[in-house]
């Protein structure tokens, strides 16, 4: 019984922690509102986490293990047909969209990038798996399809776009940038733009004459 009071009490400033950094950054998260958040103790909250930056490595480590488990789960590593770049891009999305510990590690990755924990790089190689499978398996364009003098997308640049637009994800669903108006994105109609400007981006340039 005080092994499971224990390990209650470790979630419950866990989920504290994330929810405090995704709100406030690191430089606005105290262990007093952790505290407060949580329902608990100091002397608790010390007991099991000696410092803010301890905080924040679990957090990160706890984002760590769901981000990647739910992209095992995409990537076939589990069982299941491998899927594409998209599919990560809204698996990703979605835990952004869900799990407080998600967005504080991302957030977290932003104002401390010498930090252990990189968020992205949870998922950066399963990102380049998939696009390894998706150039081998597509048809290679051909040479008058591209721009005159422009040469089509190599993997690095897909990388970095992909990259972008999962962040760019978190910026609309917070409202930083908005999408059609003032309020905040719809978080399906955020992952849906996404997936369609992915779709088109790497299906390269339109054949001359196809319609834009």
């Amino acid at each position: 019984m005080k092994q499971e009071r224990a390990q209650h009490t470790h979630r419950t400033l866990l989920h504290a922690a994330a929810t405090e950094f995704d709100r406030h950054g690191y430089a606005g998260t105290s262990l007093a509102r952790v505290s407060q958040t949580a329902g608990v103790t100091m002397g608790a909250l010390t007991f099991h986490f000696p410092s803010k930056a301890a905080l924040a490595d679990a957090v990160r480590a706890h984002a760590a293990a769901l981000t990647r488990t739910a992209v095992a789960r995409a990537s076939g590593t589990d069982g299941r047909p491998a899927a594409g770049v998209v599919e990560l891009i809204d698996t990703l999305t979605r835990l952004l969209d869900e799990e407080p510990s998600v967005r504080a590690a991302a957030r977290l990755t932003w104002e401390q990038p010498e930090s252990p924990g990189n968020w992205h790089a949870d998922w950066s190689p399963d990102l380049r798996d998939r696009l390894a499978r998706e150039r081998t398996s597509a048809p290679a364009p051909a040479a008058e399809d591209a721009d005159a003098g422009e040469p089509g997308l190599d993997s690095a640049d897909l990388e970095a776009l992909a990259h972008c637009l999962v962040v760019g994800s978190e910026a609309l669903r917070r409202g930083i940038v908005p999408l059609g108006g003032g309020d905040p994105a719809a978080r399906t109609e955020v992952r849906r733009r996404l997936g369609r400007l992915w779709r088109r981006a790497a299906a390269g340039p339109p054949a001359p004459g196809a319609h834009r």
